[in-house]
């Protein structure tokens, strides 16, 4: 069994310091679940929006990508500030990531037709997931000055 060493926090907490492993496995499964935890709601949101608002039913496929890449984007800025280095890359392999998934979910259903709109789905899930990554490195990038 491994040891942890005991770290204490600026406002006096005892906490484990895990393996560099342990905590990149740590960052990516919290990018991954606040990502698809903000996408559900925004989800929820909107199926409750078009529901009980008069809007037409061709807004809910652009809605749907806009709320996907928002979901990309979150788990690339949560990647980024966990990993806390290559920020840019970080929200770019959570953007490729979620669009492999697309693809992969869309090719076992038999429905992997590349089409203008499943291409900028595609496309808006990595560069969504750059953006989270980018603002994270914008967020932390030192003032001139």
């Amino acid at each position: 069994m491994e040891k942890f060493k005991l770290k204490r926090s600026a406002a006096g907490h005892v906490r484990k310091a895990g393996t560099p492993q342990q905590k990149l496995l740590f960052a990516v499964l919290r990018a991954f679940l606040s990502g698809i935890g903000a996408a559900l709601l925004l989800l929820a949101a909107g199926a409750a929006a078009f529901a009980a608002l008069p809007l037409p039913a061709a807004a809910v496929r652009p809605a749907a990508c806009l709320i996907a890449g928002v979901g990309a984007a979150v788990s690339g800025a949560v990647l980024a500030v966990g990993i806390g280095r290559q920020r840019l890359l970080c929200g770019l392999g959570c953007g490729v990531f979620y669009a492999a998934c697309l693809a992969a979910a869309s090719a076992v259903s038999g429905e992997l037709a590349l089409t203008d709109a499943n291409l900028a789905l595609l496309c808006v899930l990595v560069f969504s997931g750059m953006f989270g990554g980018v603002l994270t490195a914008l967020r932390s990038a030192p003032r001139a000055g």
